[in-house]
């Protein structure tokens, strides 16, 4: 539930621009309905992105999934199509698998998260509960994820992006902040039986105008992102980097209630990097978050443990068009991160662990 007193401070403008000075004293207008988990591009449109993304750990049998149905568009803007995203971490393995597919294969309703791609990944919400069922042949698995805190939407409903006359509308929803998992999953001839473990999702869209396209790329260079939980707190936290705007989002929750909600109020810094030797590039190591002002006192250092994923978004891409890419514009990248986090909520210390990630597109 929500702290009856709470207001989410920080109303999100066009092109990501944040008023501080503007509150929005309805729990209703930031608490996802059913439909935001439905599908928000309406035509397959080169350009459109859309992410149904969810996770799971395990700290019992030390084991970490994160499990995505993806409907997304490539690098050379050529084609649109679906994918199934799937990483797993265990004491003994680590394993990505992904899997394109054809859009004639993929579903997803309007009205609430109903998404499939042919009988390989389907994902379904009913009340508080969200039911997943994947088979890619290598990875078989049956979830429920019981939602454990109300849904979250800080950025409102969507953000409006212009340039010129080019226009695009960017979505972030977390249904599910924090949810009991339990279920089971094969790989590799192993079974592996989750009980009570803590899980997340998420669910983003960038929808290109339907005149003059406004790419993801062109407005967004990197983003950082991580869910933790310390046993008694949930924490959420987000900075999108838009062209001229950093967006940053938190949410702190304390047992099954949400106690902050906000845009623009901490500072998140990035005070330590490490140069991945796979992908040949840095990726942040260590990232610093502290609250602006004196109200509400906030400081935590997210410190990575473990490489989960990583993917150069160049990949598949002809060599010649990928070295000009990486030599004239940027290296894009994508790594997820198993962290730990310590510090301080109000003069409470905590300590947690969780998920984390960075994205980049451009320089």
């Amino acid at each position: 539930m929500f702290n009856p007193s709470l207001s989410h401070i920080g109303v999100v403008k066009e092109n990501g621009f944040v008023d501080t000075s503007q509150f929005i004293s309805d729990p209703e207008k930031f608490t996802t309905t059913r439909a935001d988990d439905g599908k928000h591009v309406d035509n397959f449109e080169i350009g459109n992105f859309e992410w149904w993304y969810f996770d799971v750990f395990d700290p019992k049998v030390n084991c970490m999934l994160k499990l995505v149905v993806h409907l997304g568009t490539d690098p050379l803007r050529r084609k649109i199509f679906p994918q199934i995203a799937i990483s797993v971490g265990t004491q003994s393995l680590s394993k990505t698998i992904s899997i394109p597919g054809e859009l004639d294969a993929f579903y997803a309703a309007r009205d609430k998260c109903d998404v499939r791609i042919n009988d390989k990944f389907y994902a379904f919400s009913s009340g508080n509960k969200y039911h997943l069922t994947i088979d890619t042949g290598d990875f078989k698995g049956e979830f429920e994820f019981l939602s454990q805190l109300p849904g979250w939407k800080p950025l409102g409903d969507e953000v409006n992006i212009a340039k010129e006359k080019k226009s695009a509308q960017f979505g972030w929803f977390i249904p599910v902040p924090k949810a009991l998992v339990n279920g089971k999953f094969e790989l590799n001839g192993k079974q592996y039986i989750l009980q009570d473990a803590l899980g997340y999702h998420d669910h983003n869209f960038w929808k290109v105008g339907n005149n003059k396209k406004l790419y993801l790329d062109d407005v967004i260079s990197k983003w950082y992102w991580g869910r933790f939980f310390d046993g008694e707190y949930t924490i959420i936290i987000m900075d999108t980097f838009f062209r001229n705007a950093s967006l940053r989002s938190l949410l702190l929750a304390k047992g099954d209630t949400i106690i902050h909600s906000s845009n623009n109020l901490i500072s998140v810094t990035v005070s330590a990097k490490i140069h991945d030797k796979i992908l040949k590039v840095a990726y942040p190591s260590r990232i610093s978050v502290k609250s602006i002002g004196e109200k509400f006192q906030v400081k935590l250092t997210i410190q990575s443990i473990k490489v989960v994923d990583r993917k150069d978004l160049l990949q598949g891409i002809h060599p010649l068009f990928t070295w000009l890419i990486k030599k004239i514009v940027a290296k894009p990248v994508y790594f997820g991160l198993f962290a730990q986090i310590k510090g301080k909520i109000a003069e409470q210390n905590i300590s947690g662990t969780g998920i984390y990630e960075f994205m980049r597109f451009r320089k």
